[in-house]
């Protein structure tokens, strides 16, 4: 037995017998012709085989997460970039190589130019490449099956997504690598497939490829185990995965129970309407991040207005009416678009990327807000602007979208125009928050960019782990400073990078002030779970300072009659309506939201007026970012919420006033709120005030 202290990537435990997953140090003698054949013949085998590895890359995308499927994506770009492909078939044509030789030539020197590159991340895609070029030989061999026949830990000098994609996962235990970083496309993977990852020890690798069983234990491996040991492992294992069942199912259970119930809004990040299935089953409370650019890429020509249209459009009407953001194409720096020649730079990530592409290839975006217009007719959508640092970017973009409203009308196509938020990536536009808080109607915080940005650290960078920390409290700082901004102009902020579904951050990201967070649809249940715990250990605190003011209020009804300790609250309380006007019974409702039961027992007015009452004697211990609704907790402990009007959240705050923070001591039909009816009714919006409780 030996232990070698390793990086865990990926950290869990595994334990099995090793398959050693090396590619080829040459190519494999089945790869070579057995006899002599044409340039055509030769031609023809490799086609073949990028045939293949497209449909596995194709077949393991289909199957994965979002996450997931961009890497294979990008795989498949690679594999099907002219250069690369021109190459090779260019070394069979006039250089009379067969097909394995000319992908190898071929594949070894495109790594080596992009290893000699100055930017680390194209210095990482030398990785994807041979990647690409081992897969191709494997199957130029016929090695179809690239993974271990029986579940195993995969032991290699390093692995691609290109080799991982023809391999079954479930036959993965953990993996154990020399080479890797753990922002590495492979680790990414094994996060998203839940498989253990270990890597930065040669020797640790070298014992492993010698050992017929392994123990893989988060920072330490084992070789050669005693049987002993090595049936303990087994059953700690099989414990341990019975145990992220059963707290799966838990979260699960968790999330459904208390759907509507939290403070904190959980919305999704999706990449198209092939998510829509999944996208309702997780329960996500809206759309948070609609990545667009996935309908650029993996193509050969831009998306028409059509296109485009129609994927915006399906995914908001599947919501029915909840929420739904999109960014507008965010491309430049790592997603790089294959139609789309762009000059090279030296440092993309600092370059012509998300908004100031769009800015670049104006009617491409021009092509995209129409479609985006069009979509904003049929739903809840809202519009999202990438790596926004300066406020006359918003300026520029509204002018745009009043120019293609424009063209909509001529035309005679049913259009509107829609609330514009703005992605906060920079520390440029989180420092001048207050500025931009003006100029957009919601904020959403993307941390990957912002902490990269923050901390002046690549987030592809290799062998730097150390100092790459998405939980630094300058990024926090940014993130409350942020959040505050928005909340002085009553608009919303979220989150949507990884920081939103880690553990460790999301009870501060809810003390920051963040109304949402918006994560990928498998960690919908999980972060669910975390935010009501995080809020249930947050509540005391807040509940402290309402009850002093109670006292407070009460002693300055009554100055000469000294402060007394408040009475036993009563079993149950009143509840008086918000609003004069007629009653609507809870199942005509026109939201599903509330109709359903979903927020619990509803009513609803349809109000004479724009002026909202408190429903009872207590605190305000909620208020909308946007003002359109507020939640009461009552002397007997119980919530009500009141929310005025179907969808206007999208109104940003515009038609509300308010009259009360939160804390605030009220009484029984104290003002609380003036709502302008004319401007919900001119959004095309139902000014019907709602009653939960």
């Amino acid at each position: 037995m030996k232990e070698f202290a390793i990086r865990a990537a990926q950290p869990g435990f595994a334990a099995g017998e090793v398959f050693v997953a090396d590619a080829a140090a040459e190519m494999p003698a089945s790869a070579r012709p057995e006899g002599k054949r044409t340039p055509e013949q030769e031609l023809a085998r490799y086609e073949q085989a990028a045939d293949v590895l497209d449909r596995e890359l194709a077949s393991a995308a289909a199957g994965a997460d979002r996450g997931s499927a961009e890497i294979y994506k990008t795989e498949r770009l690679l594999l099907k970039d002219e250069t690369y492909a021109e190459s090779v078939r260019g070394l069979i044509r006039e250089g009379g190589m067969d097909a394995a030789a000319a992908v190898e030539t071929a594949g070894q020197r495109l790594a080596r130019q992009l290893g000699d590159s100055e930017n680390d991340y194209i210095r990482q895609r030398k990785d994807d490449v041979l990647g690409v070029t081992g897969r191709l030989l494997d199957i130029l061999g016929g090695k179809t099956d690239a993974g271990p026949g029986k579940p195993a830990i995969l032991v290699a000098e390093e692995l691609s997504p290109a080799r991982l994609s023809a391999m079954d996962p479930a036959m993965i235990l953990g993996i154990l690598t020399e080479q890797g970083a753990p922002t590495s496309h492979v680790a990414i993977l094994a996060g998203n497939l839940g498989i253990p990852y270990a890597y930065g020890s040669h020797d640790a690798a070298e014992a492993a490829r010698r050992s017929g069983r392994l123990i893989l234990d988060g920072e330490k491996v084992i070789t050669d185990p005693g049987e002993e040991q090595y049936r303990e492992a087994l059953d700690r294992m099989a414990r341990e995965r019975e145990r992220k069942r059963r707290e799966q199912r838990a979260q699960k259970e968790a999330a459904a129970q208390s759907a509507g119930t939290t403070r904190t809004a959980v919305f999704a990040n999706i990449a198209g309407p092939r998510d829509i299935p999944a996208l309702i089953a997780s329960g996500a409370q809206g759309v948070g991040l609609f990545r667009s650019e996935f309908l650029f890429l993996d193509r050969d020509a831009a998306p028409t207005e059509e296109e485009q249209f129609e994927a915006y459009s399906g995914v908001a009407r599947a919501m029915a009416g909840k929420e739904t953001v999109i960014r507008t194409l965010d491309a430049g720096s790592d997603k790089k678009i294959a139609w789309l020649p762009q000059p090279a730079e030296k440092n993309p990530a600092l370059g012509c990327r998300g908004l100031r592409l769009c800015f670049r290839e104006r009617e491409l975006f021009r092509t995209q807000l129409r479609a985006l217009l069009r979509a904003a007719a049929l739903g809840n959508v809202k519009i999202m602007l990438p790596m926004v640092a300066s406020a006359w970017e918003v300026e520029s973009v509204r002018a745009l979208m009043a120019e293609c409203a424009a063209e909509l009308a001529a035309e005679g196509k049913a259009h509107a125009v829609p609330p514009l938020g703005i992605m906060v990536e920079t520390p440029a536009a989180a420092m001048i928050a207050d500025e931009l808080a003006e100029k957009a109607d919601f904020f959403s915080i993307g941390t990957n960019d912002l902490t990269q940005y923050t901390l002046a650290l690549d987030r592809e960078a290799q062998g730097l782990d150390d100092f790459y920390d998405p939980c630094h409290e300058a990024v926090f700082r940014l993130i409350e400073r942020t959040a505050a901004a928005g909340h002085r102009k009553n608009i919303s902020t979220s989150v949507c990078g990884e920081l939103a579904a880690d553990p460790r951050a999301i009870g501060r990201l809810i003390s920051c002030g963040v109304d949402r967070l918006s994560v990928s649809l498998p960690k919908i249940g999980e972060t669910r779970l975390r935010v009501k715990e995080a809020e249930e250990q947050q509540a005391p605190a807040k509940e402290q300072a309402p009850a002093k003011e109670i006292k407070e209020a009460a002693a300055a009804a009554e100055p000469d009659t000294p402060p007394r300790e408040l009475e036993e609250p009563p079993r149950s309380v009143s509840i008086a309506a918000p609003a004069d006007g007629k009653l609507i019974p809870m199942e005509e409702i026109p939201d599903p939201v509330f109709s359903s039961g979903t927020m619990g027992t509803c009513i609803g007015i349809m109000p004479e007026n724009g002026t909202i009452h408190a429903p009872c004697d207590g605190v305000v211990s909620g208020i909308a970012p946007t003002g359109h609704a507020m939640t009461f907790t009552a002397s007997d402990g119980k919530e009500i919420l009141v929310h005025v009007g179907i969808d206007t959240v999208q109104l940003g705050g515009r038609g509300f006033r308010i009259f009360v923070r939160e804390g605030s001591a009220v009484a029984r039909d104290d003002v609380v709120m003036e709502a302008d009816l004319d401007v919900i009714r001119g959004a095309g919006l139902s000014p019907i005030v709602i009653v939960a409780c």
